[in-house]
């Protein structure tokens, strides 16, 4: 136990150097000199009596013994980290973490978060956002918001809202168009996150081999629709997204389809924590919002 104690430090700033790819980087992420990390790298050596590193031109790369430490290390800490958050969840049973992806969070459920917490007061919400759907793991959040045709063999989900892809623009430019060919007259604006979205509309009316007059891409949904608003063009969303600037008449839709997919969008979570509280009631909220 004592040489544990002893080995602690020097651990974790090995697991730095591993992690941040060289001395002078961990130095900059421990918030000390590279001189300091050196150290105790060579005290971890020196206590265990097993070379570690090897001077590699400026920065130094891991032996054999090395690498095997770090892996396990790495594995090991992160473990220890789960342990930890574990621990503060059973301290504070009312917090709920979320990661979701931006538009969804902007458009979707933010502006109806008020109903929960007027149901629900005593229980704190986080919400993460991630710029890529494959970073959309559970990991140490409560829930996770996919896209997809609800078929995940390890998680629970509960189903929002199907694909369901509307054009939408400024009055006075809907005033232009008069049949879904006109659309392609307009600068349209694709989102990053759903590429597919303007060739999918286009498809399901008959346009799929047309090309637009101008393409304006933007990093996701909730930009498009803002540069629609802005009168930049038409963007293609959701309708789930737009349902708050269609009701206020800002943004209308220039052509009455709707174009769906089989896929949706699907709140997920750990199966063995849904039935729990907060989780479930969480789940009862989402699921009646989104009806």
């Amino acid at each position: 136990m004592h040489r544990l104690r002893n080995l602690l430090g020097p651990l974790r700033v090995f697991d730095a150097v591993h992690r941040a790819g060289g001395i002078s980087r961990a130095a900059e992420l421990l918030h000390v000199t590279p001189g300091a990390v050196s150290q105790q790298i060579k005290h971890l050596e020196a206590l265990m009596s097993v070379t570690l590193v090897r001077k590699s031109g400026r920065e130094i790369e891991l032996t054999d013994a090395g690498s095997m430490l770090a892996m396990r290390l790495a594995d090991l800490f992160d473990r220890i980290e789960a342990v930890i958050d574990d621990v503060i969840d059973v301290g504070n049973p009312r917090r709920l973490r979320l990661k979701v992806l931006p538009t969804f969070a902007i458009k979707w459920l933010v502006p109806r978060l008020a109903s929960f917490y007027a149901a629900h007061s005593d229980i704190d919400i986080e919400i993460a956002t991630v710029s890529r759907s494959e970073d959309l793991h559970l990991d140490n959040a409560d829930f996770v918001v996919r896209h997809g045709v609800g078929q995940w063999a390890d998680v629970h989900f509960d189903h929002l809202f199907d694909d369901a892809f509307v054009p939408v623009c400024l009055p006075a430019l809907a005033a232009t168009i008069r049949a879904p060919a006109d659309v392609l007259q307009a600068t349209l604006l694709h989102s990053m996150m759903r590429p597919d979205g303007w060739p999918t509309w286009l498809q399901s009316v008959g346009l799929g081999a047309a090309r637009p007059a101008r393409n304006v891409t933007l990093a996701n949904a909730a930009l498009c629709l803002q540069a629609a608003a802005d009168g930049l063009g038409v963007a293609i969303t959701q309708l789930a997204y737009a349902r708050d600037e269609l009701a206020s008449g800002r943004l209308v839709r220039p052509v009455d389809h709707v174009a769906t997919t089989e896929s949706g969008y699907y709140l997920v979570c750990d199966p063995v924590r849904a039935e729990t509280q907060p989780l479930k009631s969480f789940r009862e909220w989402m699921r009646t919002v989104a009806r």
